[in-house]
């Protein structure tokens, strides 16, 4: 059973974001999410943030189904391989979950996913946003740092890894386009609410 319980979080979630986003479509009229396919920065962003998600799942999904193949082909990190540890990592991922969830429900009509060409809906700076820039980005790490805990073999980390990369890039992309956007107002923010926590 232990085995599934990561992918069970990480599919709640994911339906959570899916119902959310078809929601805010039928709310508005507008697809939330907004990543391109091109062949600019913020399509290779976007690429890579489907590539990052895709393989977790099909992680995931591997691991709850034939646990003991995947720990006998990728071997599970001794350091990181206790019950304690697994047990911190499914708090650390529902925590996260919670969190992702929570924050972009707290945005309203301004979540998006990806970077809008052009911005129709105000800047949120209050609720959870008012003790973070980017709360929905804090809940995905700290859900990744939890799976590496509950699932600790190298894909984890790997995925982890790359995920916090594209994170951080996705983060500095979203910032210039909401100081285009928002100019002083976003700038004032940015004084008073750190960028993670």
């Amino acid at each position: 059973m232990s085995a599934i319980l990561p992918a069970i979080l990480m599919l709640f979630v994911g339906l959570f974001t899916l119902a959310l986003a078809i929601l805010r479509r039928l709310q508005s009229g507008r697809s939330p999410v907004v990543l391109t396919y091109g062949d600019d920065a913020e399509g290779f962003a976007g690429k890579l943030f489907r590539l990052i998600v895709a393989a977790l799942v099909v992680h995931l999904l591997a691991v709850a189904a034939l646990p003991q193949t995947v720990d006998a082909a990728l071997g599970r990190i001794p350091l990181l391989d206790g019950p304690v540890l697994h047990a911190v990592g499914l708090f650390l991922m529902a925590l996260g979950g919670g969190l992702t969830m929570l924050s972009q429900w707290a945005m309203r009509h301004s979540w998006k996913i990806g970077i809008p060409e052009k911005q129709d809906a105000p800047l949120v700076t209050s609720g959870l946003y008012a003790f973070s820039r980017n709360p929905i980005y804090v809940g995905m790490v700290t859900a990744l740092i939890g799976t590496v805990l509950a699932v600790p073999n190298v894909v984890s980390v790997a995925l982890a890894l790359s995920a916090w990369i594209s994170i951080s890039y996705q983060i500095r992309m979203e910032e210039a386009h909401l100081g285009r956007s928002f100019g002083e107002a976003y700038a004032a923010y940015c004084q008073c609410v750190r960028r993670w926590i």
